[in-house]
């Protein structure tokens, strides 16, 4: 697969007769700005690899985030909270949060796919009274 291929289908029952969908290799392109793919809350996708003792910190101020961890074990830690990450567990950051993620010890790297996500500016103006 090249790092992106579009898949032209026919929409049943839309109507409009032709539908596009686009296919995007994550492992080649890394990330992806999806405002420019999507009309929705959806802003960017992208996969995530850190080595022993990196981490990376998430601040929703203005983009609430989800990580979803495919492969390897670390830490995620928002205030004084500290949960073990492992393969099939997912973490939220809501507006107003932050969160930092760090690899474990071992030789395995810690794995996860990242969403951000657009908080309505309504919703973000509330959530700073």
């Amino acid at each position: 697969m090249t790092e992106t291929e579009t898949a032209t289908a026919t929409g049943a029952g839309s109507g409009s007769g032709i539908e596009t969908a686009r296919i995007i290799d994550l492992s080649a392109v890394g990330e992806v700005d999806l405002t420019t793919l999507l009309t929705g809350p959806l802003r960017q996708a992208r996969l995530v690899t850190l080595d022993h003792a990196q981490a990376e910190t998430l601040s929703a101020a203005e983009l609430e985030h989800t990580v979803f961890v495919l492969e390897g074990t670390g830490t995620a830690q928002s205030g004084s909270t500290v949960v073990q990450l492992a393969a099939g567990t997912a973490v939220t950051v809501p507006q107003g949060g932050a969160l930092t993620i760090s690899a474990g010890p071992g030789q395995e790297p810690l794995r996860y796919f990242h969403a951000s996500l657009m908080v309505p500016a309504a919703d973000r103006e509330a959530g700073s009274q």
